[in-house]
Order: structure tokens, then sequence, then C-alpha cells
């Protein structure tokens, strides 16, 4: 038999005369509801008929969503964790797995800043997994190079927790992951066109370009001369960006490098081409501001001291 951990005269001032549920005298004495349930029991004090609420599977599902924790919850209804747990076992909801609950409160909310939201989307396309479930944005990258987690840290870190492994392989790859709030859906569907709210926008257009070529362009020196290309298999993409520095005046080539192959590539592979010194000086000019991979800032920054000193 457990031990009373009160009298029966403690018992039924909290329970009968302030009306306190098992759960609340259960807490203040540091003991199990059924345990509070057994005492009752035992000094025949006659129990309260179960509160049944009646809690819709959409009202349910928009509390817990949100972030609320199963004792919030059931504060909001004036039922116990435990009775939470029950209903949305019973209304087949998903719960959040260990992990979830435990970053779940610190996610914070996207910026809203239009050049942000421009360049995360161009280094979506280029080198994010992105998928969505019903509380979480989920943001993976995986990569070789230290400089690409360096990068997925300053991008996201100021948003939540950022996991990344440590290389295991012998291709010593990197595995970045965050979850985000439902403020980053934007970032859910892949693009295969540029939005035209940031194809109007000099600053848009130039934040975009940042992030796709921070995730798939090449800067370089050969025999003493910078070139600049971005390569992928975006289609539309890299056309829009071909014209768009065309328009902007920036001397540039769109072409098909590789028709695809079944057995090594699995589509046409496209590329855009900056060779001409007075575009790069332009180009770079207007995109330096915009680039955050370590790598491509550094190369960008000896392509325009070459260019510059060739003019």
């Amino acid at each position: 038999m457990p031990s009373a951990f009160f009298t029966k005269i403690q018992l039924r001032t909290w329970y009968l005369n302030h009306r306190l549920s098992t759960y609340a005298i259960a807490s203040m004495s540091g003991c199990n509801p059924k345990t509070v349930y057994y005492w009752l029991r035992s000094y025949d004090i006659s129990t309260r008929p179960r509160k049944v609420k009646a809690i819709s599977r959409a009202e349910l599902q928009k509390h817990y969503s949100a972030g609320l924790s199963l004792k919030k919850i059931g504060i909001l209804f004036g039922l116990t964790p435990s009775a939470i747990y029950r209903k949305m076992a019973h209304l087949k909801l998903r719960r959040r797995t260990s992990w979830e609950t435990n970053i779940v409160h610190r996610c914070s909310n996207f910026s809203n800043d239009g050049q942000e939201k421009a360049y995360l989307i161009g280094f979506r396309i280029g080198d994010l997994h992105v998928t969505r479930n019903t509380s979480s944005v989920i943001v993976k990258s995986n990569t070789t190079h230290k400089e690409q987690t360096e990068l997925f840290t300053v991008l996201f870190r100021r948003y939540g927790p950022i996991w990344i492994s440590s290389p295991k392989s012998r291709k010593n790859v990197f595995h970045c992951t965050i979850r985000l709030n439902s403020s980053f859906a934007f970032l859910v569907p892949k693009p295969t066109t540029i939005a035209r709210w940031v194809s109007k926008s000099n600053r848009c257009f130039w934040a975009f370009l940042g992030g796709y070529v921070d995730a798939e362009g090449t800067i370089k020196i050969y025999s003493n001369r910078a070139r600049f290309r971005i390569g992928s298999y975006d289609k539309n993409i890299l056309k829009q960006i071909h014209q768009r520095l065309t328009f902007l005046g920036i001397k540039n080539s769109f072409r098909l490098e590789t028709k695809a192959d079944y057995k090594y590539q699995n589509g046409d592979f496209y590329r855009v081409d900056i060779m001409d010194r007075y575009a790069l000086r332009n180009c770079f000019t207007l995109l330096i501001p915009y680039l955050k991979h370590p790598r491509r800032l550094h190369d960008a920054r000896i392509a325009l001291a070459n260019v510059t000193a060739r003019i």
C-alpha cells in the first residue's frame, strides 16, 4: 500500500472544498494523480465524474502546430497533459519527435527582408533540400566543403539551432540540418523561374544572384585572366539571368554545354559565362556585396582586382 502524502482532512479540503483536480493535488504533493485517486477511494471521498471536453481535431491540430506543449493545451481546455495526449492518439494526430519538441520553442520568425528572402531562394535552388511537416520547415544541405557549413550557419543561426554532423565517411561529407517555423514556407517549393518581384528590383535580383552563385558559381583565374561561370540544369533560371545581365549592359553568353546522358547525366546542363573584362568588372562590383560564401567572396575579390589591373 502506498504511503499517504496527505491526511483525510487535507484531501477533503483540497478536493471537495477547493475543487482542485487530482492532477493539481498531485502536482502540489509531488506524487502521481493515480496516487491521489487511490487515497480518495481509500478515505471514502466521493469522486467527481470525469470531465469530457469536446475538442475538434482541427482545433487541437491548430494549437499543437503553433508549438504549444501538451501541458499548455491542457491549460486552455482545463485538462491534464495525459488527457490531451490520449485525445491526440484517438484522433491519430502526429506528435513531435523528442528532437522537434526540444527545439520548437526556440525558432524565430523570418525577418521578412526582401533581399534576404531573394538570396535564400537563390541559394535554396542551388544547394538546399527543403521539406515541410505539420509544424516545421526542414532545411538540409550536404557538402564536402567546410566553408559551406560555415555559410549554412551564417544564414540560419539566428532562426534556430543548427545540427551539423561530423564527417564519418571517406568522402568527408558534412550533413547540415535546421528546423525552421512556418514563416519559412517560401523555401519549400523549388522554383523553375525567377519570380517577378525579384527580377523587377535590381537589389533583389543581385541578392538572388548572390545566393545562386554561392551555390552554383565558379570564379577562377586562367592564364592571368579572370573568368566567371554559372552552370546547372536550371535552364529557365540561367536564361533569365543571362537576359537580365544583358539588359543591365553586362556582356555574357548562355549556352547548352552538355546534353543529357542516361548513364552519366540526368538532364541537359547549361552555363552562363562572363569573360569580357569590362563586363566582369561591372558584374563583380555589383555582385560582391551580396556574396556570403567565404570562398566565393574571396575569389570574386581576387578576380575584380585582376580585371581592374587589366583595364
